[in-house]
């Protein structure tokens, strides 16, 4: 199910503005933005995890499902990390000003490798890939896209 190059680039632009809301510990939020560096309350929370990925299990290729799949969706996505080891906020991506909003989780204590296979799995195009000595890049997890996406310093590829 390949995209055309102007579906790639609306995709990749409306991931861009979108806002990567987090709920820490202790009431704070916190916003991920592509191409900036992570609050610094992220970064504590990343601590001594080389990385840490936010990621969703809903709308699956940007298809819209029913807020009961979507939540289906998570709730697997969350078994899957605690089975794994791995810890997790709450978080939700929205873009300002738009009523869309999907719930999301940043999450840490796996390889890269494995978030990616998380996400593939669940059908994503991209995560956002958190670092504490790095901006946040876009992920893509869509080896079709390879080629048609606009190049960018803000992404990387998942080689899986």
């Amino acid at each position: 199910m390949t995209e055309s190059p102007q579906r790639i680039a609306e995709l990749l632009a409306l991931y861009r503005r979108t806002h990567y809301d987090v709920a820490l510990p202790g009431g704070i939020r916190a916003t991920l933005r592509i191409d900036e560096p992570p609050p610094r309350s992220i970064t504590e929370w990343i601590a001594a995890d080389a990385h840490a990925v936010y990621l969703t299990a809903c709308n699956p290729h940007s298809r819209t499902l029913t807020a009961a799949d979507n939540e289906a969706r998570l709730d697997e996505l969350r078994r899957r990390l605690r089975r794994a080891g791995a810890r997790w906020l709450e978080g939700t991506a929205a873009i300002p000003d738009q009523p869309w909003r999907e719930a999301s989780l940043l999450t840490a204590g796996l390889p890269l490798e494995r978030f990616d296979t998380l996400a593939r799995a669940f059908g994503q195009n991209a995560s956002v890939h958190v670092r504490a000595d790095a901006p946040a890049r876009l992920r893509l997890h869509r080896g079709d896209w390879r080629g048609l996406a606009p190049p960018g310093d803000a992404l990387e590829w998942d080689d899986g």
